[in-house]
């Protein structure tokens, strides 16, 4: 028996020297990527709240929730649009800032903030657009179970997708000032901003929502307003510390009368665009997913409201370890040490696969209970823990795909995502889901394996490409090291 446990000892052994070489990079990336759990925690409890307390509005009613639902999807594809153009800053910032170029950073930052501003207003006018077409979705869905009542849930949703119009410019502002502060290397100054309009969007929700201190109960509009008003506080928040601190003076005093350079907007662009572009394009992939549920009732896109904002709390870490390897690659790929690439990916990958399985069966174990915090309404509760074992299954592939891209986003390597997102979405994933939900019977459900097979496809496929850029500038980092040693 002795000689038996000597194999499991020596693999326990090898698995910890493994570990232990990754200690530096893990805690690194943690560093960098704790301010942006707490902010994303602190985001997630407001989505929380908001689905809760609407949900709690409604009591028995589904409808309030299903309007949160809809306009919170529609809202999504037009915002992450621009999010995604925002976040082309953060490696370019990056990048420069590891080689000390301050004045570059500071230009930089004085064109993100005028091109987020344009990105704003742009995003606002597409939302205004789409405004007039939530009213034809009465018309293009047939409802599947003899419910009627989607045209009562466009009614509901449209007062609260117009608050969240309003907010994008406030947001987009916002924006500029975070990706430049994550460039540098800064993401706690970002989180105190979050976490604290956070908590004034909860306390908000309960005023507009319900009615509170003289107001009058708004419902699902009220939560909008709640989200408006807080986002404006971020604005100014942020706003006031960057252009006010004096620890931001440096890059203040590199400030050029000019503002507007077409270079630094080019290189924001060029990693941005295909960032917004994949970012749509899967966001369409969850939207088209809370539309077409719609066809099932008002049951089921509640049920999938709040089954997508329990997954949430999945993305959350992995959106945070994300950002923060998006940051040290682009340092890396700044400064030149691509030594340290392929060990910052590993402990970026072993970080967010160990929390992506942890949420896995986490939601499998709980699927009875969470969604009961949501709502009173038994059948979304069970058809809500009944959708939770398939999200459950595509965590690991989410994870990977999501921090694929990270990484990929701070080597400025971003083209190739776009036919790869087109692949997994457009042709697989939401075909995929309309013949299993329609076609074959399978309801919601089969809405939610269209996912699993979209993003498992999206996983591989951006592995792959990461995989191939290891490859590469481990070969540049061994020609370097020739090179060092020659001379």
């Amino acid at each position: 028996m002795r000689f038996l446990r000597l194999p499991s000892f020596i693999v326990t052994f090898a698995a910890m020297q493994y570990f232990k070489r990754h200690i530096d990079y893990y805690k690194r990336i943690l560093t960098l990527a704790m301010p942006v759990v707490l902010a994303q925690a602190g985001q997630l409890t407001t989505q929380f709240a908001d689905t809760a307390m609407v949900g709690r509005f409604g009591g028995e009613d589904p409808l309030p929730l299903a309007a949160v639902s809809l306009g919170s999807a529609l809202f999504l594809i037009i915002y992450l649009g621009a999010l995604g153009l925002a976040l082309g800053i953060t490696p370019i910032i990056g990048e420069h800032f590891a080689r000390g170029d301050k004045r570059r950073v500071a230009h930089l930052l004085q064109n993100s903030m005028l091109y987020c501003t344009v990105v704003g207003i742009a995003a606002t006018a597409a939302a205004l657009l789409v405004r007039p077409l939530m009213w034809s979705l009465s018309d293009v869905l047939t409802p599947q179970n003899g419910t009627h009542d989607i045209g009562d849930v466009v009614a509901l949703a449209v007062p609260y997708f117009d608050m969240l119009t309003w907010s994008i410019l406030p947001l987009m502002i916002f924006l500029s000032f975070k990706q430049f502060l994550e460039g540098i290397g800064n993401t706690s100054i970002a989180m105190w901003i979050v976490l604290a309009t956070n908590a004034l969007n909860i306390l908000l929700n309960w005023v507009f929502i319900f009615g509170h201190l003289g107001a009058e109960p708004m419902g699902a509009e009220g939560a909008g307003l709640a989200t408006l008003i807080s986002r404006i506080a971020q604005m100014l928040s942020i706003a006031w510390i960057v252009m006010r601190s004096r620890r931001f003076a440096v890059y203040r005093s590199h400030f050029a009368r000019r503002v507007l350079r077409w270079q630094p907007i080019r290189e924001i662009l060029r990693v941005g665009y295909p960032t917004a572009f994949q970012m749509m394009l899967e966001a369409s992939a969850f939207i088209t997913t809370t539309i077409l549920a719609l066809s099932f009732g008002a049951v089921s896109s509640s049920a999938f409201q709040i089954t997508f904002n329990i997954a949430n709390i999945a993305w959350m870490i992995i959106v945070a370890v994300g950002s923060a390897s998006t940051i040290v690659v682009s340092h890396i790929y700044g400064s030149g040490e691509f030594g340290r690439l392929r060990p910052t990916i590993r402990a970026t990958f072993h970080i967010g696969l160990a929390w992506s399985i942890l949420m896995a069966a986490m939601f499998i174990l709980l699927r009875g209970s969470i969604p009961a915090l949501f709502t009173d309404n038994e059948e979304v509760i069970a058809l809500t823990g009944y959708l939770l074992i398939y999200i459950s299954v595509y965590q690991i592939s989410d994870g990977i795909q999501g921090l694929s891209i990270s990484i990929l986003r701070g080597l400025q390597d971003v083209r190739i995502i776009m036919p790869i997102v087109v692949v997994a979405y457009v042709v697989l994933n939401i075909p995929i889901g309309y013949m299993l939900a329609f076609r074959f019977g399978m309801g919601p459900v089969g809405l939610a394996l269209g996912l699993v097979f979209g993003l498992t496809t999206a996983a591989v496929l951006t592995l792959l490409r990461v995989r191939q850029q290891m490859r590469r500038h481990d070969a540049a980092a061994r020609r370097v090291s020739a090179q060092g040693n020659d001379r």
